[in-house]
């Protein structure tokens, strides 16, 4: 494996900085978990907020990475080593938000980050220092090492963060108060300037609005951590708006100001690179390790070669043993897991004497920080409870028999027997949190339950304060030689609570009572049978460390697929669906406590659940059809919360169905019989998402109407951007759909995601488009139980409008209810196809908003009706015969209450009727496919003929006449020799653009699309299919979702605007082939119709080869890490496949995604999948006729040579 060259020197990073190994426990170790595990098996994802470098959660013109930088330096700025209060990195920034000193809504989104890590044990001053650490490594800097200890302040400290008007011996003056000489203030500031930019919006006199890319303008020509704010401003060219530009004449070019304090001594030095890298690892330290001095800091933090996971002791029934449990987490960044035999614990007992070893572990899962490496070794075992265990060492046994005995700095790794709390036997109902503790008989002071929750403070600050409590317990019985002692209390939510129970010096606390069932199970007084065990005698060769095969007569429990969870039985091992989820009504994720009893608790309302990847918890009435049985072996991952239990695996599902639904048959044909099966969302046979469900609780279900806002539907995110990219709020903890409206009174649109996050906009992003699964949005409001706040990437959107009774028809049996009466009706109807599940073919109706309303009371049109009698004789099955009737433009504001609207509330024409009668038949099984009639009212307002202006196709604009919609090619673009988007786009600005060429086309409102000739597969049809309006013009029709206007040069070919015309006289696809093994992204050997036009100098297509390297396909990223993790490399604005080629030299494989960003690699890594070529979509900035991928895409090469 090759290390990519950034992390070259760093292999022993911390080591080499003089870092001590750490001893465990420690009261850092929360943070060195967030700091460390970025991704994977029980990580804490702190590194996913600011990876890749340029990654903002929060829209276009802001980089996260940067204002994480920024907070840190804010925070200590106001710092007073000569008085008191002393101040320093201690998070009082909080309170201080509003003071005029710390503008943009960067602060209040990175604190409300960093409050969801926030716990007893984890500060937030301590996780902004980490923010500093994090934001500097994801964006290619030096590791700033990381203390911990910081303790978090209650209210504002003083003003005094330099603004960019002070002179220079006010800055001079105010970081001397900070503790920092002249020296330490230009590097600072440097360091500081690596990452970001200025904001228009704040800091208008600096950036003038319209001047910059999204109000943002950075400090230097990338986004990376590097050293080029020293070298442009030394050597040119300059453009950092704080030295240059309009910051000169208002005085606020503060970054001059700085740097010539000494003449520009200390900038110079920094323009070498490696001076650069070891200044900004000193002085960004000592920036964070700014504290009062009465905070006492750890040493720097390094990573645990070997660390305890989860450790766990539980008492089992009759109180003769105990389970031993947990993992162990292994350090792989210098010693490969691939070069692991084996992780054995050799434990002593509770004397301190022999106790014995466990001689199996299985893998339990990876993670990986910006450095690092991690593989987590499970293991369960049984032990006396009269001998019991103190303390255990990890004995690592590589491929070559040698072994590795970690003692934790001699110590061993202690555990204490004296205080256990017993998660079979606690249990979370509503609110009441009831705790159960096993506690030696030996033990006599006073047992405690202690509670800390999250409570929102008042005035605005956005980091909540942590509220303990402490519960005497009560004594019960006595099993072997523990006593059983229990106490309840009342917690306000799961999320972000810690419980534990102690007596004396003696605790087993920072508990999650979120791992824990509803109910609370007794303890047992009947000892259970032990057969097995891989628990042995200490007694080792002179040669080996391994264990010898004397048993005892203990058992370690091994991993099954439990028959029976409840009232659900186990169904085998299943794939997801192909393209869809299998199980895609509900989602829950908790990668560290997931458990079969977890899962079948969330989805209790649902026919199916199951388990996939260890922590991903699905739920269902049906299982998608494309979802299959696999090999029982297939689901090999364990479930982190019970190493007895089997959690699915990669793509794979770990599948329960309720006991009492009958079985649901899935015939060949893909029909699925209702009448006698369980498999519906129907409210009759199962406890779904219904009305009808016993509940003392609102109803969940979807609003049709928030305010004076109507709901969309379920939207996707937009493509590279913020669908809604105006402003935002987060709020995971009390979010609700009327604060989020209330937040964006005044906009267009508001949407949630996520559960707790707002944004609001004037415009939705073209590229947002209606979730092919409308239950995607699936998250339940964090503060209103019954309403959907979206989900990843899925938005609940809603629209400003108004709601007329009289217009309007609501389907009254489904009253926004998810599942009722099994219909599942959308609130907008918009974008909905003809897809009926059910027995009665329904029309497909482009309607106006009248028709939009008629439905707004449910989740999709009722021609998406589950039918609990039918099979699904809709547009999917395959039918016999397909017929395309006519699309009619019409003046009458027709309303279908059956009909599933794809409405823009606007007509094409009044008068024009278009036949496309092409009547092909295809026998397959036995139903029928029929596209009825679309009716397209002249407005949303009104049914009359003669409403001006009038939504239309553009018969002919600048020299172009229309040819018809067609679609995008088959795994080509249609017209891909240019593009212009624009959020301006016209019929005419597009054509306008295209001059040049033959044909233009419109797609997706905002959309320019030039070519020649079109690509293959592209074909034409119907009108009514191009329904979006253009981004610049609402009156103009331009494209749709894989559907482009075209429009040709007149003179070039028969350009008639009549829409009966046949495919073969508008469209030179047959002369456009493509061979199986080329490359070429339009197809390269063609046929062109003469044209009196200049043809363009090249077309961008797919290099074959690239140096050494050959083309290996368009590739997805992978699961949760990134597909090629050698080494990256970014260049916003002249990459190219070269480019990338040269900076990977050395490695397998490279490739290049977003059009800017390389990545290195000798392996893809596990979820990185093959897509089809056309997928990759984007022209590399530094070369216009080359592929450099797409969002989430990667246009990859392979070594050859």
């Amino acid at each position: 494996m090759k290390l990519c060259p950034t992390v070259v020197g760093l292999i022993a990073v911390f080591s080499g900085l003089g870092f001590a190994a750490p001893t465990w426990p420690s009261a850092v170790d929360e943070l060195e978990d967030v700091m460390f595990l970025n991704a994977g098996y029980k990580s804490k994802g702190f590194g996913g907020h600011v990876t890749p470098c340029s990654l903002s959660e929060f829209g276009v013109g802001r980089q996260t990475a940067a204002e994480w930088l920024r907070i840190g330096f804010h925070d200590m700025a106001t710092t007073n080593v000569f008085f008191e209060p002393h101040g320093g990195i201690d998070s009082s920034i909080a309170w201080e938000l509003n003071n005029g000193e710390n503008l943009g809504p960067g602060f209040v989104s990175t604190l409300q980050t960093y409050s969801a890590l926030y716990n007893s044990r984890l500060s937030v001053s301590d996780l902004i220092a980490l923010g500093v650490y994090a934001s500097v490594r994801a964006c290619g800097g030096p590791v700033v090492p990381i203390r911990g200890g910081r303790i978090d302040a209650t209210a504002a400290g003083p003003m005094g963060v330099p603004q960019p008007q002070n002179a220079q011996g006010t800055f001079v003056n105010q970081f001397a108060r900070m503790g920092f000489n002249t020296v330490d203030m230009i590097q600072m500031t440097a360091c500081g300037h690596a990452i970001g930019g200025v904001h228009s919006e704040f800091f208008p006199e600096i950036v003038p609005a319209g001047t910059a890319p999204n109000g943002y303008a950075l400090f230097d020509n990338t986004l990376e951590f590097d050293n080029n704010i020293a070298t442009r401003y030394i050597s040119g060219p300059n453009t950092d708006p704080l030295s240059v530009g309009p910051s000169v004449a208002a005085t606020r070019n503060a970054d001059t100001v700085v740097f010539t304090a000494d003449r520009n001594v200390t900038i110079q030095a920094m323009t070498n690179p490696t001076t650069f890298n070891t200044v900004c690892s000193s002085i960004l330290q000592r920036m964070i390790d700014t504290v009062a001095p009465t905070v006492n800091l750890s040493d720097p933090l390094a990573p645990y070669e070997v660390k305890p996971s989860g450790i766990q002791l539980t008492l089992l029934s009759g109180g003769a043993q105990i389970t031993f449990s947990g993992d162990i987490r292994v350090r792989t960044t210098t010693r490969p897991a691939s070069s692991i035999l084996s992780v054995q614990i050799v434990y002593k007992d509770r004397t301190g004497g022999v106790g014995g070893t466990i001689t199996t572990t299985t893998v339990s899962g990876t993670a990986t920080g910006f450095d690092d490496s991690f593989t987590f070794y499970g293991f369960s075992a049984n032990i006396p409870a009269t001998t019991s265990i103190s303390s255990f060492n990890v004995i690592v046994v590589g491929t070559g028999g040698l072994s590795t005995t970690y003692a934790n700095n001699g110590a061993g790794f202690p555990i204490q027997d004296s205080v256990i709390a017993l998660a079979p036997q606690s249990c979370l109902s509503g609110t009441n949190l009831t705790v159960v503790a096993a506690v030696r008989t030996g033990v006599t002071s006073p047992v405690s339950l202690g509670v800390s929750q999250k409570v929102a403070r008042t005035g605005g600050v956005p980091v909540p304060a942590l509220s303990n409590a402490t519960v005497t317990m009560v004594k019960g019985a006595t099993i072997g030689p523990y006593a059983i002692y229990s106490g309840s209390s009342t917690i306000a939510s799961a999320a972000g609570t810690k419980y534990g129970v102690s007596s004396g010096t003696f605790a087993d606390d920072f508990k999650d009572p979120a791992s824990l069932e509803a109910t609370c199970a007794p303890i047992g007084t009947v000892a259970p049978s032990s057969t097995s065990s891989s628990v042995v005698s200490t007694s080792r060769s002179s040669t080996s460390s391994r264990a010898s095969s004397t048993t005892s007569s203990t058992a370690v429990p091994t991993p099954v697929h439990k028959p029976v969870v409840g009232k659900y039985s186990f169904q085998g091992c299943y794939t997801e669906g192909t393209g869809v989820r299998a199980l895609a009504d509900a989602a829950f994720v908790d990668y560290a406590n997931m458990t079969s009893e977890m899962c079948a608790s969330n989805c209790a309302a649902y026919v199916y659940w199951g388990i996939e990847y260890y922590g991903e918890c699905y739920c269902g009435n049906e299982l998608a059809a494309s979802s299959t049985q696999a090999p029982l072996e297939d689901c090999s991952f364990i479930c982190p919360g019970n190493p007895n239990e089997y959690c699915g695996a990669g793509n794979r599902l770990e599948l329960y169905k309720l006991t009492s639904a009958a079985t649901s048959s899935r015939s060949s044909s893909s029909v699925r019989s209702t009448s006698s099966a369980s498999s519906v969302r129907s409210s009759s046979s199962v406890s779904s998402r219904s009305s009808t469900a016993p509940t003392s609780t609102p109803t969940l279900a979807i609003k049709p109407v928030v305010g004076n806002y109507v709901r969309q539907g379920c939207y996707t995110e937009g493509d590279g951007v913020r669908a809604l990219s105006g402003a935002q709020y987060v709020d995971y903890v009390g979010m609700t759909l009327e604060i989020c409206a209330s937040n964006c009174a005044g906009t267009a649109y508001f949407g949630v995601e996520y559960g707790g996050e707002c944004y609001c906009g004037q415009t939705l992003d073209a590229t947002s488009i209606p979730a092919a699964n409308q239950l995607d949005c699936s998250f339940i409001c964090p503060g209103d139980a019954s309403e959907y706040c979206g989900a990843g990437n899925r938005l609940e959107l809603y629209k400003l409008g108004s709601v007329s009774s009289s217009s309007s028809s609501r389907v009254s049996s489904a009253s926004s209810v998810r599942s009722s009466s099994s219909t599942r009706v959308s609130t907008t109807s918009t974008r909905s196809s003809s897809s009926s599940r059910s027995s009665t073919a329904v029309s497909s109706s482009r309607s106006s908003s009248s028709s939009r309303l008629s439905t707004s009371s449910s989740r999709l049109s009722t021609s998406t009706i589950r039918s609990t009698s039918t099979s699904r004789s809709s547009s999917r099955s395959s039918s016999s015969t397909r017929l395309s009737t006519s699309t009619l433009r019409s003046s009458s504001s027709t309303r279908v209450s059956t009909t599933s609207s794809r409405s823009s509330s606007t007509v094409r024409s009044s008068t024009t009727n278009t036949s496309k009668s092409s009547s092909s038949t295809r026998a397959s099984s036995s139903s029928t496919r029929i596209s009825t009639s679309t009716t397209k009212p002249v407005s949303s307002t009104s049914a009359s003929s003669t409403a001006v202006p009038t939504l239309r196709i553009v018969p002919s604009a600048g020299g172009y006449n229309y040819l018809g919609c067609y679609t995008e090619g088959d795994g080509v673009r249609a017209l891909g020799a240019a593009s212009f988007p624009s959020d301006t786009n016209t019929v005419e600005s597009c054509v306008a653009s295209c001059v040049g060429f033959k044909y233009a086309g419109m797609e997706y409102g905002r959309e320019c699309w030039c070519a020649d000739e079109f690509g293959v597969g592209s074909v034409l049809v119907p009108n009514a299919d191009c329904s979006m309006t253009c981004a610049g013009d609402q009156y103009e029709y331009c494209g749709a979702g894989n559907r482009l206007q075209v429009y040709q040069k007149a003179g070039t070919g028969s350009a008639s605007t009549s829409s009966s015309r046949s495919v073969s006289t508008t469209k030179p696809a047959s002369s456009t082939t493509k061979a199986a093994s080329s490359t070429s992204k339009p197809a390269s050997s063609s046929t062109k119709t003469s044209t009196s036009s200049a043809a363009p100098q090249g077309t961008p297509a797919i290099k074959p080869t690239v140096g050494a390297y050959s083309y290996y396909g368009c590739q997805t990223e992978a699961t949760g890490v990134r597909a090629l993790n050698g080494g990256f490399f970014f260049n916003e604005t002249a990459m190219t496949l070269e480019m990338c080629a040269s900076n990977c030299a050395g490695f397998k494989y490279w490739g290049v995604e977003y059009g800017a960003e390389c990545y290195c690699g000798n392996e893809f890594q596990a979820g990185s999948v093959t897509v089809p070529h056309a997928d990759c979509s984007f022209l590399c900035p530094g070369n216009a006729l080359e592929y450099c991928g797409a969002g989430n895409r990667l246009s990859t090469y392979v070594l050859t040579v």
